[in-house]
C-alpha cells in the first residue's frame, strides 16, 4: 500500500518510518477511528468485526470494569494489530444474535387446562355479581 501510494507523491518517503506511516494511514482509512471504536466497545456496540475482535482481546469484562486509563492504553496496542491482521486477510466475524421465537398457542376449549381456567374465572364472576 505504501509503495503504491508513494508513487503518486511529489516526494518519495526518505525514512523507513515515513514509509510505514504512509502505509498505515492508508490502512486506517478502511477501519473505524480508534477512539470511536473504543467508545463503541465500551457501550457494547460492535459496528465492525475488528471492533468486536479487539474488544474480545482486551477483554469484555475488563472494558466494563477497569478504568479507562488501563483499557484505553491496551486498546491502543491491540486495535492496530487487529486491523493489520484483517488487512492481511484474517477473517473476524460478529457473533450472530439468537432470538427465541415467541409463539402464542391459544387455549383450546377441549384441553384439560380449559376447565381449570374456567373454574378460576368463575370465582371472580361470582364475587363481582354478589357485590
Amino acid at each position: 500500500m505504501a509503495k503504491r501510494k508513494s508513487l503518486g507523491l511529489e516526494w518519495c518517503p526518505t525514512a523507513p518510518a515515513d514509509f510505514l506511516k504512509l502505509g498505515r494511514s492508508e490502512q486506517a482509512k478502511n477501519y473505524p477511528d480508534m477512539r470511536q471504536a473504543y467508545i463503541d466497545a465500551v457501550n457494547q456496540k460492535y459496528p465492525e468485526a475488528v471492533v468486536f475482535e479487539t474488544a474480545k482481546r482486551v477483554g469484555f469484562w475488563e472494558i466494563r470494569t477497569q478504568s479507562e486509563a488501563v483499557t484505553w492504553k491496551r486498546w491502543q496496542e491491540i486495535y492496530p494489530q487487529v486491523c493489520a491482521e484483517h488487512a492481511s486477510g484474517a477473517e473476524f466475524a460478529l457473533p450472530k444474535e439468537k432470538q427465541l421465537e415467541y409463539s402464542h398457542t391459544p387455549l383450546q376449549p377441549n384441553s384439560p387446562m380449559a376447565a381449570k381456567v374456567e373454574e378460576f374465572l368463575a370465582q371472580f364472576k361470582r364475587k363481582g355479581a354478589g357485590a
